[in-house]
């Protein structure tokens, strides 16, 4: 049976995605992490309306009161977003890393070239005297 007490959790849902929404227009979130959180904000929206279902699931898993397993399933949701997040800027620091060295790579060319030049342009300075 539905309750008023979800409707906050509905509307928080609606807003959540919503503002979601306006992100990924404006390309502060990549369309795939922003799946992620349309399913979080889905969940949210919904969940109130499966109440029955939920507490039969909490009882079929063993867990005697219901609240307990939303708060375990968002604390797997919340590890999961947070190992991604951690590969991520793993990879992340390993490219900056790679740029880095190809960077010293490129100024230490820079500079041979730079002496090149300059031992050239004092010979050719050399031969017009």
């Amino acid at each position: 049976m539905y309750n008023v007490r979800y409707i906050p959790f509905v509307i928080i849902g609606i807003l959540a995605v919503a503002i979601l929404i306006i992100n990924v227009k404006k390309n502060k979130f990549s369309e795939k992490e922003s799946i992620i959180w349309a399913f979080a904000g889905l969940v949210l929206i919904l969940s109130p309306f499966y109440m029955d279902y939920i507490d039969q699931l909490s009882l079929l898993v063993g867990v005697t009161y219901p609240p307990s397993l939303i708060f375990a399933l968002l604390f797997l949701f919340v590890f999961f977003l947070i190992f991604r997040l951690t590969a991520a800027v793993h990879k992340l620091n390993e490219r900056v890393i790679e740029l880095i060295q190809l960077n010293s790579i490129y100024e230490n060319e820079l500079r041979k070239l730079k002496e090149k030049i300059k031992t050239q342009e004092n010979a050719n300075g050399d031969e017009a005297s």
